[in-house]
């Protein structure tokens, strides 16, 4: 392996970018703030249950991300999940949508638990400084993150990037979701594992036995973006027990216990449809993630392809 790329965020974007950089044989670094790889691709065990509790599922629109994709099914990592008459399959990572992002970090240099503080671009060795004061010397980074905290880090590192595309990432904005993950003492009976068509402030329920993420009977409740925006900063057990109410009508199976996460950055209500975007600094920075190249799972996979090839472009 030739060279290393510093990735900040170990969602899909970031996997995929990493990953690609080592089909050309560069190196590559990932790290995030969170305990666990994946991002929105999240799944978690509480007792017996396990919940896919961010993305549900994904579709396949271009040829570029079926390719990819193919590998993925190759690997027994992702099955179909259901298809309507009017709606493309959708698919899953079997045993959760975690699986597919642990797939990919197998092979790759990832370090989680690591909060990025700043590039640090002027003098000496360019490098990701972390919250601790380590640095993590790198010839060329790829930033993943939700466009706020993009922003964030590139103010923290002094990064002179263009006005028009601060303007333009300043203006982008997301829903925010909140989810409730319950246990049921039987089957949920929602036709085909899931619904979409609920009142507020429910905007969907999937059925992790259904999917095959869980052995035992266990629902995710996503709410609508304005409920979301309501209850945000309030106390989960508050709105928590507000999304088990409006649920249980909707359920054969009665709710036995119940935990909520908050997606501050759920969906961009903005998509640029750009790929990804390169700061040509001492040493080049690509800004990536499923804004920059069409929302959910295929535009971060499309964003992290379109990141590693500009960065492969401008290595010596």
């Amino acid at each position: 392996m030739q060279e290393r790329v510093l990735v900040v965020g170990a969602g899909i974007a970031g996997l995929t970018a990493a990953h690609a950089l080592r089909g050309a044989g560069v190196g590559s670094v990932l790290v995030d703030k969170s305990r666990a790889v994946g991002g929105r691709m999240a799944t978690r065990t509480l007792g017996e249950a396990r919940f896919d509790h961010g993305a549900q599922h994904f579709s396949i629109r271009s040829e570029t991300f079926a390719a990819v994709t193919r590998g993925w099914a190759a690997a027994g990592k992702m099955h179909e999940w259901y298809q309507t008459a009017d709606l493309e399959p959708r698919y899953v990572g079997t045993g959760g949508m975690r699986k597919i992002p642990e797939f990919l970090a197998e092979s790759l240099d990832v370090r989680t638990g690591i909060a990025i503080e700043r590039l640090d671009l002027d003098g000496g060795e360019p490098a990701a400084v972390d919250t601790r004061g380590e640095r993590i010397g790198a010839t060329a980074f790829i930033v993943t993150p939700p466009v706020p905290q993009t922003l964030a880090l590139l103010n923290a590192s002094r990064i002179d990037a263009p006005d028009a595309l601060r303007e333009t990432l300043s203006a982008i904005d997301y829903r925010a979701c909140l989810a409730v993950m319950m246990q049921l003492d039987g089957p949920s009976g929602l036709t085909d594992g899931h619904s979409s068509v609920v009142n507020d402030p429910i905007a969907w329920m999937a059925d992790n036995a259904h999917k095959g993420t869980s052995a035992t009977p266990s629902i995710t409740v996503h709410s609508t973006p304005g409920f979301a925006t309501d209850y945000l900063e309030a106390d989960p057990e508050d709105w928590t027990g507000h999304l088990v109410a409006a649920s249980q009508p909707h359920l054969n199976g009665q709710v036995t216990a119940a935990t909520g996460h908050r997606w501050r950055f759920a969906e961009p209500t903005t998509i640029l449809e750009q790929g990804c975007v390169v700061l040509d600094t001492r040493v080049p920075v690509a800004l990536a993630g499923e804004v920059f190249a069409g929302a959910k799972i295929e535009g971060a996979v499309l964003s992290g392809l379109a990141a590693a090839s500009s960065i492969l472009d401008r290595l010596p």
